[in-house]
């Protein structure tokens, strides 16, 4: 542990390192502030706050494979201090309209997919970003430093959300976001990568670029272990976006007692990550994959309890399982893409697994909020559940998913 918290003594992961949890701190309290200045419009709805957050991942994923190819082209720091500005600016101006009481939607949806696009540029450039900050054989503990501020922000987050939003108006933990980008830029403009060891030249650029999404495609869905589970998180992904973050502050709103209450839920979410990541230190499974998929089981429970309006502590206690289930699955997943995906294929196959992970989440999003007026809240989070549960079962249905050994001797064939 001391080797990994010795990085924090290099100058330039330690600004990478603080410009991060910035930003994600911000990135978790966003999504708190804008569900309940939403709602609390004359004519809010979850359908609104579902077409919003629709909308912002729309052009996240839109544009994250152009992310890519930019973070190869041009200084990765620099991107991301472009995406952070950018994303600050849109948030910054989303809080002043609610907070001067001033909300026209279609401004609003112009600004979430303007945040959603500085997203997919500075998303790929930061994960990119780390082998130029920190020598090749403490990349491992740089990530995991990373990974473990991720995961303290989203507690340290959802709670000062929630603070703002009780104590004074969900459109301070918006300028709360704003800010959060804005200070990450600025720490980054101090930091001094050392120069990527790759970049293609400006004549090669429109030939390569055309040539490895059709060869990314290839290599992803040749994968036969990789395409299940990746479909399974397609649906949820959208389940959890839908249900969870659309219809989860309704409920909370109807039944729980309002945003102190739902902070407590996702602040419980939160901290499950943080277990999660410890837990996934400590086991070996002799089949990672299938023992991540088994995990995901843990995620029906919330929904389960949100749809009965059950006790405040009981739903917060099945998101902590939830949390600690997500956070056990990553870990093994990204060990098994780590060690049974060619180096030299990573990349391209990573890039995909994001966008069909997440391909599904806009839909869900948008879907929400009308199939509840429907069917009623209630009904609804309970179908999210079920879909949830049968998309867990299916990868296990595949050999290749439940006997993919913990390593991989022999390197996977992957066509070019």
């Amino acid at each position: 542990m001391k080797g990994d918290v010795s990085l924090l003594r290099e100058r330039n992961f330690l600004l990478f390192f603080l410009a991060r949890t910035s930003s994600l701190t911000g990135n978790v309290i966003a999504p708190l502030g804008l569900a309940f200045a939403v709602l609390a419009l004359p004519d809010g709805s979850p359908s609104q706050l579902g077409l919003l957050l629709g909308t912002r991942t729309v052009a996240q994923l839109g544009l994250i494979l152009l992310g890519g190819v930019l973070a190869d082209r041009f200084p990765r720091h620099r991107l991301i201090i472009a995406g952070e500005t950018a994303a600050g600016c849109s948030q910054a101006l989303t809080a002043t309209l609610f907070l001067h009481g001033s909300v026209p939607m279609n401004l609003l949806f112009v600004l979430a997919a303007v945040n959603g696009a500085s997203s997919a540029v500075s998303q790929p450039a930061a994960t990119a970003l780390v082998p130029q900050l920190v020598d090749a054989e403490r990349i491992q503990p740089a990530n995991a430093l990373l990974r473990l501020a991720a995961n303290f922000s989203r507690i340290g987050g959802v709670f000062a959300g929630g603070l703002l939003v009780a104590a004074v108006a969900p459109g301070w933990a918006l300028a709360a976001d704003a800010a959060s980008y804005f200070l990450s830029a600025v720490l980054l403009m101090f930091s001094r990568p050392r120069t990527a060891s790759r970049a293609p030249t400006a004549t090669e650029a429109p030939t390569s670029l055309l040539r490895e999404l059709r060869s990314g495609w290839t290599e992803f869905t040749s994968l036969r272990w990789m395409w299940p589970v990746v479909s399974q998180f397609a649906i949820v992904n959208a389940a959890f976006g839908g249900a969870i973050m659309v219809l989860g502050p309704a409920v909370a709103e109807q039944e729980l007692g309002g945003a102190v209450a739902w902070s407590v839920v996702l602040g419980a979410h939160s901290a499950g990550f943080v277990l999660g990541s410890l837990i996934a230190i400590r086991i070996r499974p002799r089949y990672p994959l299938r023992t991540g998929v088994f995990v995901t089981f843990g995620f029906f429970p919330a929904y389960l309890f949100l749809a009965a309006g059950s006790p405040t502590w009981l739903i917060a206690t099945s998101m902590l399982v939830a949390g600690i289930c997500i956070d056990v699955f990553e870990v093994l997943w990204r060990t098994t893409v780590h060690t049974h995906v060619p180096e030299q294929a990573m990349s391209r196959i990573s890039s995909y697994d994001s966008l069909v992970s997440f391909v599904c989440t806009p839909l869900g999003l948008a879907v929400a909020g009308p199939v509840a007026a429907h069917i009623g809240i209630a009904e609804a989070l309970l179908l999210s559940g079920v879909l949830v549960f049968l998309a867990s079962t299916v990868p296990l249905l595949f050999s290749a998913v439940r006997n993919l050994p913990a390593r991989c001797t022999v390197p996977e064939h992957v066509p070019g």
